[in-house]
């Protein structure tokens, strides 16, 4: 695998420039750029190479060191650098169904550059993109093209000022008129504002605006998503009835300008629903392929989804720069050694390598975690865009949307638990600006809470998981899901039997022995917390108050599922010799 770089295209993989870090790398037991094929692959690695090379040659991509540019300045200049990478087409829509893994890619690619750019184009062409792609029909195509010849700029608009995750109380409505076949769409009051809405602030023309369905008799049929224009493409002003505006500055990301839209009796033509999931007739009368409103739900969920494991992606690339950073700064940064003329990298230090390496671990595991779970991602939306409406799309949907639930959160919370470690590691330099790891802190601590908070996803997942196990109990029904990511809890029983036993310390470096582990835990806290969740109900609670008082019990299952999906999957490394270590510090982590 060397050879073929090392004599075919050194252009790919070049030489790192001399200096202090030759020492350490001269003494590594593998080959880094076997180690970049195998993780990335040759196609892959050229793909990024365009990328960065465009970047680092346009002088719209300078960095201007020690400038603090205006919160206008700076959003402005992220909208020209979005608008430009659209100009060099690295990824047309043909390529993302082609090779889809090159969507992340890109995405990570510039993220590395600024957070604020990658979320800005993420959320325009993936999750506005995917929603219209995955919810729409044959009739909203045009709008693809458009997305990504950015002759309109798209936003995602769930969450109101009031209710985020709560999404069965969002309070914007869609009536239906049967006389000009139109939706008026409107927000009730302030509470019910579109909020946090990002690229809503300044630039975004059209809005996937999420609304309760009313059709004539007042009859309601839940959320559904409509695309409505909020701005003249030309103008950028307001359309007539709308009142958007930007929410000021945050804590970081503040070159993405998140805002708000309230609707007073905008109307909108009926095919501004994206009727995938249920349509209006033009008499008013509301149809859905799925007679399951369950089913229907579950297919609904891709679009939520999108959003989360797109989050998971920028996560891992922010957990892999403050990486990348601590460590090269610990391999010469010299301190103390065994005389007073001799000073020892504090890599070299245990205690140095206790706090890193494990988090260097996690980068390679979940990395490759969400390249899997965007694949599964693909699946579903592709299925959606097919028509497929089988009781296995709609629990893919389901299962998907309960496994995004989850590795947001241990992705998240995993990148900001371990940039806080890298910022110490580096000790009082940590603190400087200059080294980007307080930007990246910033820049991360959104992803523990948009799209939903994590203490509150959590629950998502353990929710379908209460019920998988209810419907067993009740109905005698398997563990089974598409991507069989629930399958291990069909012998629960059994595996709760079990005893951990091994011969050795070194047995434990094998992944299955985590990983049994993992789901022995999982197995043990789903009893307890549905037998609690039972007993309370017995003791006269409500559903609703039985679930609060195991709320702690659901959360801590939930994420250690999570953990043990992403283990699982992580042992894809059998015969590359840094798998063993790798995997030892993961688990030491995890």
């Amino acid at each position: 695998m060397a050879s073929t770089v090392e004599g075919g295209d050194t252009a790919l993989l070049p030489e790192f420039p001399r200096g202090p870090l030759d020492a350490y790398r001269a003494r590594a037991s593998f080959s880094w750029k076997e180690l970049a094929l195998f993780t990335e692959g040759e196609g892959m690695l050229r793909f990024k190479k365009t990328i960065f090379s465009a970047l680092e040659n346009d002088p719209l991509f300078a960095r201007s060191p020690g400038a603090d540019l205006s919160l206008e300045k700076y959003r402005e200049l992220n909208f020209l650098r979005c608008k430009r990478i659209f100009e060099y087409d690295f990824l047309s829509v043909e390529d993302m169904f082609k090779s889809p893994l090159k969507v992340p890619a890109l995405i990570q690619c510039l993220g590395m550059y600024d957070s604020s750019l990658a979320a800005k184009y993420l959320l325009h062409s993936l999750v506005f993109g995917s929603a219209v792609y995955s919810s729409g029909s044959e009739r909203h195509l045009t709008y693809i093209q458009k997305i990504f010849r950015m002759e309109i700029f798209g936003c995602f608009a769930l969450t109101e000022l009031s209710h985020g995750s709560n999404t069965k109380a969002i309070r914007t409505t869609a009536h239906y008129d049967p006389a000009t076949e139109e939706f008026i769409i409107h927000s009730p009051d302030f509470e019910a504002a579109k909020f946090w809405v990002g690229n809503m602030g300044k630039t975004a023309t059209h809005a996937v605006v999420f609304a309760k369905l009313c059709v004539p008799g007042d009859q309601c049929h839940g959320l559904h998503p409509f695309i409505v224009q909020i701005r003249d493409p030309k103008t950028l002003l307001p359309m007539p009835g709308v009142m958007v505006g930007d929410i000021g500055k945050k804590l970081g990301q503040n070159g993405l300008d998140n805002g708000f839209a309230m609707f007073h009796k905008v109307r909108v033509p009926r095919q501004s629903l994206l009727n995938r999931m249920g349509d209006v007739t033009p008499e008013g009368t509301y149809v859905s392929p799925f007679k399951d409103v369950r089913q229907r739900f579950g297919a609904s969920l891709g679009s939520l989804s999108s959003g989360r494991v797109s989050i998971v992606s920028l996560a891992i690339l922010n957990l892999k720069l403050a990486v990348a950073i601590a460590l090269r700064f610990s391999a010469t940064r010299r301190q103390f050694g065994p005389t007073e003329e001799e000073e020892i990298p504090v890599l070299e230090y245990p205690m140095q390598q206790w706090r890193l390496l494990p988090y260097l671990a996690a980068v390679y595991a979940l990395d490759h975690f969400s390249k899997s779970l965007f694949l599964d991602l693909v699946e579903l939306q592709r299925g959606l865009a097919s028509g497929d409406r089988s009781a296995r799309q709609a629990e893919l949907g389901r299962e998907i949307h309960a496994l995004a639930s989850a590795s947001k959160p241990l992705a998240s919370w995993t990148t900001q638990q371990g940039i806080q470690e890298c910022r110490e590691a580096c000790g009082g330099h940590g603190y400087l600006a200059m080294n980007r790891l307080g930007v990246l802190r910033d820049d991360n601590d959104p992803n523990c809470t948009y799209e939903g908070d994590n203490n509150i996803l959590l629950q998502q997942t353990s929710n379908y998981l209460l019920g998988l196990l209810a419907h067993q109990v009740h109905d005698g029904a398997c563990f089974r899901s598409p991507l069989k990511s629930v399958d291990f809890l069909d012998a629960y029983p059994g595996i709760l039997d079990q005893k951990f036993e091994v011969s050795s310390v070194a047995d434990c470096l094998d992944s299955a022995v985590a990983l049994a582990a993992y789901k022995w835990l999982v197995c043990y806290l789903l009893r307890e917390t549905y037998q609690k969740l039972n007993q309370e109900k017995r003791s006269g609670s409500s559903d609703f108050e039985a679930r609060n008082k195991c709320q702690l019990y659901k959360n801590l299952w939930g994420a250690v599922l999570q953990e043990s999906k992403v283990l699982e999957r992580a042992s894809w490394w059998p015969e590359f010799s840094v798998n063993k270590p790798v995997i030892g510090s993961l688990k030491s982590k995890l």
